[in-house]
């Protein structure tokens, strides 16, 4: 009995509706909800295709029939046998007494018996077959939807509690989404919850969620229009003015000379005879009208390009003086920067570093699972941010990250950075590429006289403040 997906689909989105109608009813998770029942469809398909116990039991039935019919044979004891033997695995009533009584009578009897067998046999088969796909069917169903319910009751949980913040958790609708634990949702609705505490640190968020765009660009194409044209035509049918005379019968239009034939009663008879062959000596009267006539010009005009958001690459400090405070934002800004990028459909590549570094991007396919394990980790080692540059330094002489944004999340606890490291960041900014800084706590910001960073953002986390909003133009390097 094949499985029908429409039927299937309905059924589900049925189950699911009663709770999360709102939910399914949102276009991005509508569109993901459709492919994973077609891939559970599948796969429902395909086990019962390799599970079914049936085709066995068949090509038995279909050999015997065969027989019976193609070569008008009864059946024997071994026939009874195995159809005994069926009813037997499938739980249904067999007397086997009564049938070979029947096959041990007269010929025509037992004819009469063999086709009544085959026909009990077969009946119970597809019954037998039909209960058992729709048994798998129901427990697999069963099976598909405490799963999405326990998904979709995840995706429910955290959207209610980031949607106030103004982060979309619906964006992050991947099969990643299974993997989390009750542990990790706690994990994100904590740093998601900073934000509801620290409204500093979420003014400094949008503010570094905005970061430059990409200078726009343009364009001459030179393309061919058609445009209307207003041509002058004459129109007989207007009156305007005088261009002639003519013979006619138009009373308006008869000149006056012939107009005095009336005046005398000898020729009146004359005007009466010109009026009846058109003969009258009449003004003629035309005027002039426009017609749009389409003609083809070519012009060049300027075409600017749509604005767009560049990529983003964070390099965030996960050493041990980063612990406590800094950390908390540092995985705050993390969440919601990863956020607004996916929503942006921005790239975003994230480097963790201490004395090492960890990397992963957040792409359209993945994301959640690893910003969830950064999040879950505690900060500890020394610092060393030479390594996390040279990386992001790499990824924005790639095609993906060309003209990237680089941020710096760190407290700047460190040593210099090597003059060579320098150069590279000096040739890369001119390029396109813009490296910001955000500082946590200014422990080291007396004694220090420049940045390497076109923008720096400096942050009290003791007085949930921005103290310094550094923009250095002149002191790069």
């Amino acid at each position: 009995m094949p499985i029908n997906l429409l039927s299937e689909k309905g059924i589900i989105k049925k189950s699911l509706s009663e709770k999360y109608e709102e939910l399914i009813q949102r276009p991005q998770l509508a569109e993901y909800l459709s492919d994973h029942i077609r891939n559970w469809f599948k796969k429902t398909e395909k086990f019962i295709q390799q599970e079914n116990p049936f085709p066995k039991f068949r090509k038995k039935w279909k050999i015997w029939n065969s027989e019976f019919h193609k070569n008008k044979s009864v059946l024997n004891d071994k026939a009874i046998q195995e159809c005994q033997a069926f009813c037997k695995l499938v739980g249904i009533p067999f007397d086997y007494s009564f049938w070979y009584k029947k096959l041990e009578s007269n010929n025509k009897e037992k004819g009469i018996a063999s086709s009544l067998l085959l026909k009990e046999w077969q009946k119970n088969l597809d019954k037998s077959q039909a209960q058992w796909e729709l048994k798998q069917i129901e427990l697999a169903r069963r099976k598909f939807l405490t799963e999405l319910e326990k998904w979709l009751e995840l995706i429910q949980q955290l959207d209610r509690q980031l949607s106030p913040l103004g982060l979309d958790f619906g964006i992050w609708f991947d099969d990643s989404l299974g993997s989390l634990t009750p542990q990790s949702i706690k994990e994100l609705t904590r740093w998601a919850n900073y934000f509801s505490q620290d409204k500093e640190a979420q003014k400094i968020a949008d503010l570094l969620g905005k970061m430059r765009q990409i200078e726009q660009s343009s364009k001459v194409e030179t393309i061919t229009q058609t445009i209307s044209v207003p041509v002058p035509v004459t129109d007989v049918n207007s009156k305007e003015e005088i261009i002639g005379l003519k013979l006619g019968k138009d009373l308006e239009y008869v000149i006056p000379s012939e107009l005095a034939l009336m005046a005398d009663p000898e020729t009146a008879i004359l005007f009466d005879l010109k009026y009846l062959e058109s003969k009258l000596v009449c003004f003629e009267l035309q005027g002039t009208a426009f017609q749009d006539e389409q003609q083809e010009i070519t012009t060049e005009i300027e075409i600017k390009e749509d604005n767009k958001l560049g990529p983003m690459i964070l390099c965030v400090d996960t050493s041990g003086s980063m612990s406590g405070i800094p950390e908390n934002i540092a995985k705050a800004m993390s969440l919601y920067l990863g956020n607004k990028a996916k929503a942006e459909q921005r790239k975003c590549f994230v480097i963790n570093f201490s004395t090492g570094i960890e990397t992963f991007e957040i792409s359209a396919t993945k994301g959640i699972a690893d910003l969830v394990s950064f999040l879950s980790k505690s900060f500890h080692g020394g610092t060393d941010a030479a390594p996390a540059l040279r990386y992001a330094l790499s990824l924005c002489q790639s095609e993906n990250y060309e003209k990237a944004d680089v941020l710096m999340i760190s407290d700047f606890v460190m040593g210099s950075l090597p003059e060579t490291l320098l150069s590279d960041i000096r040739k890369q900014r001119e390029k396109g590429n813009q490296f910001h800084s955000l500082v946590i706590g200014n422990l080291f910001m007396e004694n220090r006289l420049k940045t390497h960073f076109d923008n720096e953002w400096v942050y009290n986390p003791n007085l949930h403040q921005v103290e310094q909003l550094v923009k250095f133009q002149q002191n790069i390097l």
